[in-house]
């Protein structure tokens, strides 16, 4: 019998993570279809149900802003674009005291020129933006669509 490395986990033990792992996601899927079911008008629920999977699609094409660089497929001013954000990543970080986390790192290529299109709006002859208020991100003066087309159709509603 061959002894076992107490450092690198049992196949059991990985498949078991496997398990909570696609577990984990199957909870946040059904809490996410939850929340919005239990949110006031039909119109809310669509616009949770598009947020939720333009952070997923978001979340899924990530990749290291490393990893990007080094890929020979990135074109060249993608490369100097994205090293130019990281010198001033590093400089917040290291000069102005920002937090050295993982804001910056990640690129997503979305095939699209924005991640998100934000619609404003205020009464007429007025500054006053209006107000909406999530369960989340609490109370902000815009909706964010990961579509053009429902930003341009949100913005024609109001």
């Amino acid at each position: 019998m061959r002894p076992t490395d107490p450092m690198r986990p049992s196949s059991s033990r990985r498949q078991a993570g496997a398990v909570r792992s696609r577990n984990s996601l199957a909870l946040s899927l059904l809490l996410a279809l939850g929340a919005a079911l239990v949110l006031p008008g039909c119109s809310a629920i669509g616009y949770y149900w598009q947020a939720f999977n333009g952070q997923m699609e978001v979340r899924r094409l990530s990749r290291p802003v490393e990893e990007v660089i080094a890929d020979t497929a990135t074109g060249a001013e993608l490369k100097r674009k994205l090293a130019y954000a990281q010198r001033a990543r590093d400089f917040a970080s290291r000069e102005l005291g920002l937090p050295d986390n993982r804001s910056y790192r990640l690129y997503a290529d979305l095939q699209r020129p924005y991640v998100v299109w934000n619609v404003f709006a205020a009464p007429a002859l007025s500054l006053d933006l209006k107000t909406q208020c999530f369960p989340v991100a609490g109370c902000v003066p815009y909706r964010g669509y990961f579509a053009r087309e429902a930003a341009e159709a949100r913005a024609a509603e109001i």
